[in-house]
């Protein structure tokens, strides 16, 4: 797989609602212990309904699909997690005007956006157990693939492992954000629901790029 077209977009959103519904409960009891315990059900719900939004979407061009796709997120998951994916969608947007297809290349500067609108977003940086400790080095991995000039394929499924280490990482960082920073230390050996979510959507795109 070289390149992203609608179609293959399709096909990943559809993998990353199938990951996600099989985690939802996961993701759900991780946030429960100290957050709200909606992160599943916002999750699965906030991916299938830009899955469906797709087929309302006349157009080839992909910034204006991950434009209306990010937008539609923003309006309709109401919670922070929604907003930072949207915001992934709408910076990455941005980066893919006027074009049909996403190679590698195109990939990394959307990617590169995410992090940069998140982190901006969320005034948050790696270490500070979030969303950006798995979506970070997933993205450093997509950058040494270019390099290597790797396949989109492989590109991604170094993507995933990149944000698997992270997630395993976050089960020794002190929480900085939310509510989970009043407990500090009672998160230590569990990993961020944040960057858990992440790693399950790296994991979707990695499966709907193999399918």
């Amino acid at each position: 797989m070289e390149k992203i077209d609608r179609t293959i977009l399709k096909q990943i959103l559809g993998e990353i609602v199938n990951v996600l519904k099989q985690e939802k409960e996961y993701l759900t009891e991780l946030d429960a212990a100290m957050g709200d315990g909606d992160l599943g059900l916002t999750m699965t719900n906030g991916f299938k309904t830009i899955y469906d939004e797709l087929n309302n979407i006349d157009s080839e061009d992909m910034g204006t699909i991950f434009m209306k796709l990010g937008m539609k997120m923003n309006s309709t998951v109401a919670s922070t997690m929604g907003t930072l994916m949207s915001i992934c969608f709408i910076k990455g947007a941005k980066e893919v005007r006027g074009i049909k297809e996403i190679g590698l290349e195109e990939a990394v500067k959307m990617a590169l956006s995410a992090v940069k609108g998140v982190s901006e977003r969320g005034k948050a940086k790696v270490g500070d157990r979030t969303m950006l400790d798995a979506l970070s080095p997933a993205v450093d991995a997509l950058v040494a693939s270019l390099i290597e000039k790797s396949i989109l394929t492989e590109a991604f499924t170094k993507a995933f492992d990149a944000a698997r280490h992270g997630v395993e990482n976050t089960k020794q960082l002190k929480p900085v954000f939310g509510r989970a920073a009043y407990y500090r230390d009672k998160p230590l050996g569990t990993p961020d629901s944040g960057a858990v979510a992440i790693m399950f959507v790296f994991k979707g795109i990695k499966e709907g790029l193999n399918k």
